[in-house]
Parts: structure tokens; C-alpha cells; sequence
């Protein structure tokens, strides 16, 4: 699996609602991607919002050893499970930012722990 199909798949797992998403580019300074989700089974999306969803999972880039011109990606920090990035934007404007770290004991506990709904409804704009 991808480093892209495992934060993908760890983000469906996270929120309690199905969502649609497309790709929205690489994080800076990382190795991850950035989601916009452009649809939520059963909340609707109020015009003009963004909601860019992260799953930054541990894994960083590394030099794959003196004897082979590659490189890894690997987690060097096991007790570090990973980043979750919630923004939700009108237009380059942040209104709402969620960072959430998981160690091995939260990320045991990570399913269906955000709402989308929940968290538009806490959202002034």
C-alpha cells in the first residue's frame, strides 16, 4: 500500500462520515498528501468552504543505506503514529484548524472519533 492509500485509508477510518476527497497537493515540508473533501454522506458542504483533511503518518523519507543509490520511506519513531490536520477555509482564509497527534495508544482508539458535521457546526463564517 502507498504512503497516499495508508493515509487515505486511515483518514476514512477517523471520520465517522463516508466522504468523497481529491488529491489537493503535498504537504510542505513533508511526505504526505492533502485532501479536499468534496462530498459528505449526509452534510452538506455550505458554499464557499473548503475542508482540506492530512493524515501525516510518521513516515519520512530516508537515505536507504551506503550500498544502494535509493531511498525509503520508513517510520523512525514507532511510539509516533501520526498528524491529523483538519482545516476548513473561505478561500486562502483558515476559520478552523484541527492538529491531533496519536501515539500508540490514541491511534488505538482513532475510529470514528471526528465529525464533519460536528466540526462545520462549531465554524463561524
Amino acid at each position: 500500500m502507498s504512503d497516499k492509500a495508508e493515509q487515505l485509508k486511515i483518514l476514512k477510518e477517523i471520520f465517522k462520515e463516508d466522504f468523497e476527497e481529491i488529491d489537493a497537493g503535498v504537504r510542505s515540508g513533508g511526505d504526505t498528501t492533502l485532501f479536499e473533501v468534496t462530498s459528505i454522506e449526509g452534510v452538506a458542504i455550505p458554499d464557499g468552504l473548503t475542508i482540506i483533511v492530512n493524515f501525516d503518518n510518521g513516515k519520512k523519507l530516508g537515505w536507504a543505506g551506503p550500498s544502494s543509490p535509493l531511498y525509503t520511506s520508513e517510520r523512525f519513531d514507532e511510539r509516533f503514529k501520526g498528524n491529523l490536520n483538519i482545516f476548513v477555509m473561505k478561500k486562502k482564509k483558515v476559520l478552523k484548524q484541527i492538529h491531533t497527534t496519536y501515539n500508540q495508544e490514541t491511534f488505538k482508539k482513532r475510529t470514528d472519533t471526528y465529525s464533519f458535521q460536528e466540526i462545520l457546526d462549531s465554524v463561524e463564517f
